[in-house]
């Protein structure tokens, strides 16, 4: 059956694409959760500016706040690709059994490959808006990150608004010192992984739409010649 040899692979992509999704799952929450609570947002930087009334250098207490909407996609387009891979998997496994070839299990034949493509697409778009959100979010400051600064009883108070990436791999491993610098680094080394990882989803995520749709449009094709019967035989 030609059809079998589209969906007999696809089983490989497949189970690849599952496997990115849970990675870019895991990766992801574990740079959120430690960016949120286990490494400082605050930093205290000498500035430029000489006090002449104490004689010393200003101080600016900086503090950074998270741009949500990179992440939250982020996370998202990861759920999505897994969810679309699990259904892959559970289509390609119904999709190859015998009974599924009768004209009796076409409307349960074409159901689950619309699910495949429709999971997919939509995996695939949510990844490709979470690549846009890490360049659209980018601030215009020389880190990267959108800068408010204000005086507060004598104090030079700077209110930094970044992504997780602009923040940990520009602005923060700066003024950051020992372990909290080091956290900082693998934040950053994970928060670019993510990003480059929705391509490599978005890829994975079509090509498994395409093998699905494939075997299915060969399946449609081929069916009448699938399912002749054979002439009986003469005695």
């Amino acid at each position: 059956m030609l059809y079998n040899k589209i969906l007999g692979p696809a089983l490989v992509p497949t189970v690849f694409f599952l496997l990115l999704s849970l990675v870019s799952v895991a990766i992801t929450t574990h740079y959120w959760v430690a960016t949120d609570w286990f490494i400082p947002h605050g930093v205290r930087i000498t500035t430029n500016d000489f006090d002449d009334r104490t004689q010393s250098y200003r101080t600016d207490y900086t503090i950074v706040y998270f741009k949500d909407p990179e992440t939250d996609a982020t996370i998202a387009a990861g759920v999505l690709c897994l969810a679309a891979a699990v259904t892959a998997i559970v289509a390609w496994f119904l999709l190859r059994r015998p009974s599924i070839d009768t004209q009796f299990a076409a409307g349960k034949r074409r159901f689950w490959v619309l699910a495949v493509v429709v999971m997919t697409a939509t995996g695939a778009a949510a990844s490709l808006a979470s690549l846009v959100l890490h360049y659209t979010m980018k601030g215009n400051d020389g880190y990267g990150c959108d800068s408010e600064t204000l005086m507060m009883g004598g104090k030079l108070n700077t209110n930094k608004y970044c992504t997780r990436e602009m923040a940990f791999c520009n602005f923060l491993p700066e003024w950051l010192e020992g372990d909290d610098r080091y956290n900082a680094s693998i934040a950053c080394n994970e928060t670019v992984t993510i990003k480059w990882l929705q391509l490599v989803l978005i890829v994975n995520a079509l090509v498994v739409l395409a093998m699905f749709s494939v075997q299915a449009q060969m399946r449609r094709t081929t069916r009448d010649s699938r399912t002749v019967e054979p002439p009986p035989k003469a005695f």
